[in-house]
Order: C-alpha cells, then sequence, then structure tokens
C-alpha cells in the first residue's frame, strides 16, 4: 500500500521502518507519558513526534525526503479535516519542521518556516482605561456625545443631540424599564459632556418608539392561568 502515486510514492512498510523499536513497545517496556519528553503538536499524537524523531536519524538526505513525505500522509490521515484549511499541506510540512524543533533536513517542496515568525506573540489589544459614566448606555453614547460638544451650532448639531436624548429614553424604557424626562437626559448628557453641555428642555426634540417596552415574560402569566383552570368532572353515567 502507497502513501502517494507515481515517483514520490512512500510504502507504508518504509515509515515502518523510522519507527524502529517504537511499533512494539513491550520489546522496550512500557513507557508512561509522563516520562516521555513533552509533546511539540499534542494534535498529531506521541506517534509522530516518534516518527519525527528517528526520521532524524537517517542520514541520507534523499530518503529522508521521502520518509517526510510518507509522515505528512500519515498525519493527514489521523486529522483529514485539516483538507478544509487552506494550503494545508503547507501547513503540514510546516508542522513537520516544528514538531523537529526546526532542525529537520529535508528537500521540501515549501520554505521553512522561521522560529521566530511561528513563536512571535501578537500584539495586545489595547483597552481603554477611561471608566464608562453610564454603563446602561455604553461606551458608543459616550463618544457621540463628546463628539456632539464638539460640533458647531446648526442643524447638523441640533438633530444629532435630539438623536442621543431619543436614543437614552428608548434604552432606558427598554431594558430598564424608566422613563427618563428632559431634565434627567440634560443631567446626562452634561455629565458626559463633562459640564460642557447646558441645554434647556425647549433645545430637544425625543422621539419615542412605538411599543417601546420590550416583550415581557410570560411564563407567570401562564402559570396563574394553569392554577385558575379547573378540570370539568366527568358525567356520571345514568
Amino acid at each position: 500500500m502507497a502513501f502517494l502515486e507515481g515517483d514520490r510514492s512512500v510504502e507504508i512498510t518504509s515509515v515502518a521502518t523510522v519507527l524502529n523499536g517504537y511499533i512494539c513497545p513491550m520489546e522496550h517496556g512500557m513507557v508512561y507519558n509522563t516520562q516521555e519528553v513533552p509533546m511539540v503538536l499534542g494534535e498529531y499524537g506521541r506517534i509522530i513526534q516518534m516518527m519525527v524523531g528517528r526520521l532524524m536519524e537517517v542520514d541520507d538526505r534523499e530518503k529522508r525526503t521521502k520518509l517526510a513525505e510518507g509522515i505528512v500522509q500519515v498525519m493527514i490521515s489521523l486529522n483529514p479535516q485539516v483538507k478544509e484549511l487552506d494550503n494545508y499541506e503547507q501547513k503540514l510540512w510546516d508542522h513537520l519542521q516544528i514538531i523537529s524543533e526546526y532542525a529537520l533536513d529535508i528537500d521540501s517542496p515549501y520554505p521553512t518556516p522561521v522560529q521566530e515568525e511561528v513563536n512571535q506573540k501578537p500584539n495586545p489589544i489595547p483597552y481603554k482605561d477611561e471608566l464608562i459614566k453610564f454603563r446602561f448606555y455604553g461606551r458608543n453614547l459616550q463618544h457621540m456625545v463628546e463628539q456632539a460638544n464638539d460640533l458647531e451650532d446648526g442643524d447638523v448639531r441640533r438633530a444629532l443631540m435630539n438623536y442621543i436624548a431619543s436614543f437614552m429614553v428608548n434604552s432606558s424604557r427598554n431594558w430598564n424599564d424608566e422613563n427618563l424626562d428632559k431634565n434627567t437626559v440634560i443631567q446626562h448628557m452634561k455629565m458626559l459632556s463633562k459640564g460642557q453641555l447646558n441645554l434647556q428642555e425647549d433645545d430637544l426634540e425625543i422621539y419615542i418608539e412605538k411599543g417601546g417596552n420590550r416583550p415581557r415574560n410570560n411564563n407567570s402569566n401562564n402559570n396563574n392561568r394553569n392554577k385558575n383552570f379547573k378540570k370539568k368532572k366527568p358525567r356520571k353515567n345514568r
């Protein structure tokens, strides 16, 4: 049985030869995983790591390359879902080098990965240290208030203020079951703008969404309805 067709075919027996001594562990006694070296890539199991270790002991470069092709096919057999990935063959050859700790000298069909690039950690995601003044409004609304405050007086600024105020009122009605009046909204907008927005009630036109309250859980009503339901008594036969 061959792993690959054509001139690059590698017999299973050839790959098994690389595992000389590891296929029958009883010849060397039972070995626990805790006594073995840690696995580099656990998804392939210890057997692949052993095969790579014995592969590195082969002196002939051409033979090493052919045996490496066979090991790659074994890796595919162990993880057939890898075929769904883009450039999966290159990733398997890269994994082969990683398992060997970048010490495998073969004629790989793909460039050898650079250890520094593989081990490079991604840049940390920056988080804002500034606390949100009103968590139920969210940080985006806080930014909107700050940007609206920077606008010059005009229709655009007035429309944005009305939109922000309407959003605050409707959000409070939908999620907090609380109806905010204009004075409360003005105070919140002043705090969000760090005291720079000084609005009057006449400055705002708030739009209230129809059916604004979010749907309530009707389980309690159904339970009460079930309690009040009385079963009809069966009729007596006359």
